[in-house]
Formats: structure tokens, C-alpha cells, sequence
């Protein structure tokens, strides 16, 4: 949701998808299907799973990529995680700073189930804003649907269920739109042509031809629930279960 700072969905991209069979892993299935509405606000998802874009802007050479998350597994471009782990994006610093006043977090030590985020879109792009015909965004999207494992306790798919995404790039760290809750928007139980799906969508970007030479986004991810409980303090209990780390980078090939 942030980059350039707002949400983006976008239905074209220029460039082939290739959609990928499933391929079972821990907790998380490569299910990439084409461009197809998200549920979440106008616009659709990008589809498929592009991994990197050579691109040329203002007669200079650029790629777009997704970052090589973890180098030794099948798919490097996106890992699962029972906990948020990475110290460049300080997640639970960042979200007990931000709410810690009125929430309390318990980190449930992951998800128990199999194959509960199926990922339906996880693709780089570049746009064109509306009405500008000079100007360039680049990006990546995640599109991710949870399916509860009904086997293992995993948690059911009702409106309770959020999404939690802490982020280290441009804009503030907890990627809450400023409001007055730290759920992200675009997650949660949503309704996509008269089918009910829970699901979390992002399509950050950046404007292309900033003063800086590479521009990353990194962000953990976080399916979590808001229990409608309180603790003997007052606040609000919400748990986090497992989530996803993912990125991507624009840079200049050449000065």
C-alpha cells in the first residue's frame, strides 16, 4: 500500500505472465493465476509471477525486481515466517511503538496447518500515471489468499481475521494508511464477484527518476486476529500467526 504512497491496482502489464503449477511447501502454495479483481478496490491484481523488468525511462536503462529473499529456497523471491524476524524491519518495535497504548500483541509462534497462503499474484510491473504521459511508476504486487488447514486449529476465515505489515522503505514503518488501528487495509475477509475469500493485496511503487540510484521496499506480513477481547489492562488483544517476507528494488543499470 505504500509507495508513491497510495494503493494501486492495476489490470495490464506489459509483458507475459507465466502461471506456475502449485507447488506445495510448509504453508504456502504457488497458485498464480491471471490479472483478475482483488476484491479490495477498483482495479486488479497484476497476475502471474514476473520476477524482474528491463525497462528504459528518459533514455536511461532500469530494472525492476523482486529481492532475493532467501537465496536457498525453491522460490527466493518470497518466504513464509511463523514470527517476524528481520531486524531491518523491526516489526514488533514498530507496532508496540505505534499501539502498543491501546493493543496488546501475542505472537502465536506461527500457523499449524499446511498450505494456508496461497500466492495468486506476485509480479513486478511499471504504469503510467493517469494524465501523465512523462511520468513512470515501477513496482511489485502480492496477492495472497489464506485458507485455514481445518485439521490443525488453524484459525477460521471470518471477519475477525486482519493483516499486519510493517515496511522499510519510503513512508512511514506500520503500512496502516494513518489510522486509527494498525490493520492494513487491503486484508481480511472480502467479497470478490458473490464469493467470500479472505485474502491481502499491495501493489507498492515508486516513481521512476528520483535522485536516488536504487530504491528498495522490504515488508513482513502478518495474518492476525482482532479477538474483540480486552487483557486486565484494557487493551485489546490481537494474535499474530504467521506471515510472509517479501521485496522488490528499482535501480539504475547505468549512469
Amino acid at each position: 500500500m505504500l509507495g508513491g504512497g497510495s494503493l494501486l491496482g492495476l489490470s495490464t502489464l506489459a509483458g507475459a505472465t507465466t502461471p506456475a503449477a502449485a507447488v506445495s511447501r510448509t504453508h504456502v502454495v504457488r497458485d498464480y493465476q491471471p490479472s483478475r479483481p482483488h476484491g479490495w478496490y477498483q482495479g486488479s491484481t497484476v497476475g502471474g509471477h514476473v520476477t524482474s523488468k528491463d525497462f528504459e525511462h528518459n533514455g536511461k536503462p532500469y530494472r525492476v525486481a523482486l529481492l532475493p529473499i532467501s537465496p536457498s529456497s525453491d522460490d527466493p523471491h518470497l518466504v513464509y515466517q511463523d514470527a517476524p524476524a528481520d531486524p531491518a524491519v523491526d516489526f514488533q518495535r514498530h507496532l508496540a511503538e505505534a499501539f502498543g497504548a491501546h493493543y496488546t500483541f501475542t505472537y502465536a509462534g506461527g500457523l499449524r496447518g499446511r498450505e494456508e497462503f496461497r500466492i495468486q499474484s506476485h509480479s513486478v510491473y511499471t504504469s503510467r500515471p493517469a494524465g501523465n504521459a512523462a511520468a513512470l511508476d515501477c513496482g511489485a504486487d502480492l496477492h495472497v489468499v489464506y485458507r485455514p488447514d481445518p485439521r490443525k486449529q488453524d484459525p477460521a476465515a471470518t471477519d475477525k481475521l486482519q493483516w499486519i505489515q510493517v515496511v522499510k522503505s519510503l513512508g512511514p514503518p506500520l503500512d496502516n494508511l494513518w489510522r486509527a488501528n494498525p490493520f492494513y487495509l487491503a486484508g481480511g475477509l472480502t467479497s470478490v464477484n458473490g464469493q467470500n475469500v479472505c485474502s491481502f493485496y499491495d501493489a507498492p511503487s515508486v516513481g521512476v527518476g528520483r535522485p536516488e540510484a536504487t530504491v528498495q521496499f522490504l515488508a513482513e506480513t502478518f495474518l492476525v486476529q482482532d479477538t474483540g477481547t480486552r487483557n486486565a489492562a484494557g487493551k485489546a488483544v490481537v494474535h499474530v500467526f504467521g506471515g510472509l517476507k517479501w521485496g522488490w528494488q528499482v535501480k539504475l543499470l547505468q549512469d
